[in-house]
């Protein structure tokens, strides 16, 4: 969100101190970030001027403030590609050093300590394809299809020139699948690698295909669960819904309406409604959409962290608190029966097109990018009844509270 929709620096820093405050101690960005606006490495050169700054007064101990990076295969944010600047590549030696090297320069640290590789270089679905296809139809990112065991111990050789060099302390995967994270662990113990501690996959109430497709893997070989967009870009924290009490600001500024074409999967018609039932659940439990999406996710068993992306102070407190909500066992039984019914919503499985217009929901088949145009009138009765609907069927008589612990 740094560089784009936190369009001042103060801001960024302002949230950053303001996560310190309440204990956070782990920043996750990437070399791309503030990704599909300019591609500029903005958000690194943020966190660069903004940790100079604590460490020289002293208010913040590098030695125990994690900060974690990427480099991605696309060549989108500068990755220097071999023979030249910003083209694809396929995570060589000297273009993933380059990378990391460059991400140390702007983040003003000496070291990074956790490196990941963003996405595979291999054909396999990823960003809301849930079909595997031989041919690579439907992959978003169709610059090498680098599958075979050589590749997997070039990237593993490759990660060993940053430990060698001094530059990392911890290597990670994100996008992955139980496939890949397979390949890079045994590489890594045939050929003296550390294996990656932690694999960064989209997860959330709505796209839980890591628990199917990724946690075993992670389980078997003691890798770290750390998810993102576990809000959806906004769309579970209920302010994209019809008559919507939990929008801070005009809709018009946010995301999905801002940029429609930028991940349209997370607020698709089939991922809209299951967050009204997600978030009717909130109410009927008396805590907030962002608070239920959170506070799940991050007990998960699959889950060792969670990353949150905010645009104000405020959030920040909002979602570091969601962490310390335990929610009764009532309410985790109510959240899986929605995942019974609407399973998945965030992926499709090979007719894009058919998924996105949903033709089976009629008009209730709504976007969250059509939220800031829909007439008030569409709206807070039938989201009213849907909560009671929800609270009546999911909770009975008896409803817990959930316990909010101190930080």
């Amino acid at each position: 969100m740094w560089g784009s929709f936190v369009d001042s620096k103060e801001e960024a820093h302002a949230q950053l101190d303001a996560l310190v405050n309440a204990g956070v101690n782990f920043i996750d960005t990437a070399e791309l970030y503030p990704v599909a606006f300019n591609y500029g490495r903005t958000t690194e050169e943020w966190i660069g001027e903004w940790l100079q700054a604590r460490v020289a007064a002293g208010t913040l101990d590098r030695s125990n403030f994690y900060i974690s990076t990427k480099c991605n295969m696309a060549g989108a944010g500068g990755t220097p590609a071999p023979g030249g600047e910003g083209g694809p590549h396929a995570y060589e030696r000297e273009v993933l050093e380059a990378s990391c090297r460059a991400s140390i320069a702007r983040l003003q640290c000496d070291y990074i300590d956790l490196y990941q590789l963003h996405w595979p270089t291999r054909d396999t679905p990823i960003f809301g394809c849930g079909t595997f296809f031989p041919e690579g139809e439907h992959r978003p990112m169709p610059f090498a299809d680098r599958g075979e065991s050589a590749a997997f111990d070039e990237q593993v050789l490759a990660i060993k020139a940053l430990f060698d060099a001094g530059l990392i302390r911890h290597w990670g995967l994100s996008n992955e699948n139980n496939f890949g994270l397979t390949m890079f662990c045994t590489a890594c113990d045939r050929l003296g690698v550390p294996r990656p501690v932690s694999c960064q996959n989209e997860y959330s109430l709505v796209n839980r295909t890591y628990e199917s497709n990724g946690w075993e893997a992670a389980h078997r070989f003691s890798i770290a669960g750390l998810p993102y967009a576990v809000l959806c870009g906004g769309v579970l924290t209920g302010k994209y819904l019809p008559g919507s009490r939990h929008a801070a600001r005009t809709l018009e500024g946010s995301r999905h309406c801002r940029q429609p074409d930028f991940q349209p999967r997370y607020g698709s018609p089939m991922v809209m409604l299951a967050a009204e039932r997600y978030a009717a659940l909130a109410d009927a439990y008396g805590i907030t959409p962002t608070e239920l999406a959170l506070a799940w996710a991050v007990r998960r068993a699959c889950n060792t962290s969670v990353i949150i992306g905010t645009t104000s102070a405020q959030q920040v407190r909002e979602c570091v608190a969601a962490f310390l909500i335990e929610l009764p066992q009532p309410l985790l039984e109510a959240i899986d029966d929605v995942h019974e019914e609407i399973r998945n919503p965030a992926i499709y499985l090979g007719r894009q097109h058919t998924w996105m217009v949903a033709s089976w929901l009629g008009a209730d088949a709504r976007k969250a990018s059509e939220a800031a145009t829909r007439k008030a009138i569409e709206a807070a009765s039938e989201y009213t009844s849907a909560a009671e609907a929800t609270a009546g069927e999911a909770a009975g008589e008896a409803m817990p509270a959930p316990k909010r612990q101190k930080a």
